[in-house]
C-alpha cells in the first residue's frame, strides 16, 4: 500500500468519526445547527459506516486506477 492509499483511509477514518459525532452530539455543531438537536444512533452510525464504504471504495478504485 503506497502512502497516498493510506491518506486517503486515513481521511475517510477521520471523516466518519467526524459525522458521528456531528449527527449524535448537537453541542459539538455550530450554534445555528444546535437546536435541531441529535439523530438517533442509527442513523448516525448508518451515515458514518456509508462515509466510511465510500472512502474505502475511494481507496479501491485509486488503486485500480494506478
Amino acid at each position: 500500500m503506497d502512502t497516498d492509499h493510506i491518506l486517503l483511509a486515513l481521511i475517510g477514518a477521520g471523516t466518519s468519526f467526524v459525522v458521528f459525532c456531528l449527527m449524535r452530539f448537537p453541542q459539538t455543531r455550530r450554534p445555528q445547527f444546535q437546536p435541531y438537536g441529535p439523530f438517533s444512533l442509527a442513523s448516525s452510525f448508518l451515515s458514518a459506516v456509508l462515509i466510511l464504504l465510500l472512502s474505502a471504495l475511494t481507496v479501491y478504485a485509486h488503486a485500480v486506477w494506478n
